[in-house]
């Protein structure tokens, strides 16, 4: 299989997370990107737990509404939710924090992640988009703007992108330790990061569906180039 860089030296296993039944589509385009970078994903889910593996590091994947009763929001706007799902990828975070892993979460896994931190969600932002539209899209439509000197512009390579827009919830609150590192032209927040080691980094967009963007692809090489330097010290 052709990859990003093959002279990075040996795989690496990184656990993507996801939910436990339906059509894994977020999965395998994750998967394909996480190979291509050198890397060995396994997918988890509620169902099937996680084992004692020697993880590099972790991706909280997209999906259903982070349930609004966990950070007190307003239940009535949460569209979909799934507490078993919510209970498995906190344990999992709590697995990062206490090994010292990287973690990427992805649209629903970044607002996760801001939770987990003691932050809160727009529980639905219905209203409070004006220049972008509440119209879900796979493609690269909206553009964000990306902090300079931040971790997600570095790993990105640029300081703005095009993105896609599949959510509907967003980070209102922003949890202890934590950056907000882009926004949309609305100044809904796109990005979060950690400021301090190991790399937590949270993106509102899907970048595994765009690999014919080239920042997305470097994403997740970083991410991976990442993992692969922590697990060798």
């Amino acid at each position: 299989m052709a990859r990003d860089d093959p002279a990075l030296g040996g795989l690496i296993l990184i656990g993507v997370t996801g939910p436990a039944h339906g059509i894994r589509w977020a999965w395998w385009a994750t998967r394909w990107h996480l190979r291509r970078c050198g890397a060995t994903p396994r997918y988890l889910h509620a169902a099937s737990g996680y084992p004692d593996a020697d993880f590099a590091g972790f991706v909280i994947g997209g999906g259903n509404d982070v349930d609004p009763a966990i950070y007190g929001g307003d239940v009535s706007a949460s569209r979909s939710v799934d507490p078993l799902r919510d209970q498995f990828e906190l344990s999992v975070l709590d697995l990062a924090a206490e090994r010292e892993l990287p973690v990427l979460g992805i649209c629903r896994g970044a607002q996760l992640m801001n939770v987990y931190a003691g932050g809160t969600l727009h529980s639905d932002l219905q209203g409070m988009r004006r220049e972008t539209s509440n119209k879900g899209t796979l493609l690269p439509r909206k553009r964000v703007d990306v902090s300079p000197g931040s971790q997600l512009a570095a790993m990105l390579g640029a300081e703005t992108s095009c993105v896609n827009s599949l959510h509907h919830q967003a980070v209102k609150s922003l949890g202890n330790g934590l950056a907000v590192s882009a926004r949309d032209r609305d100044d809904i927040v796109q990005g979060i990061e950690s400021t301090a080691a190991p790399l937590r980094l949270g993106v509102q967009w899907h970048p595994e569906y765009l690999p014919q963007r080239r920042d997305q692809r470097r994403l997740f090489r970083e991410f991976t180039h990442y993992c692969r330097r922590r697990a060798s010290r």
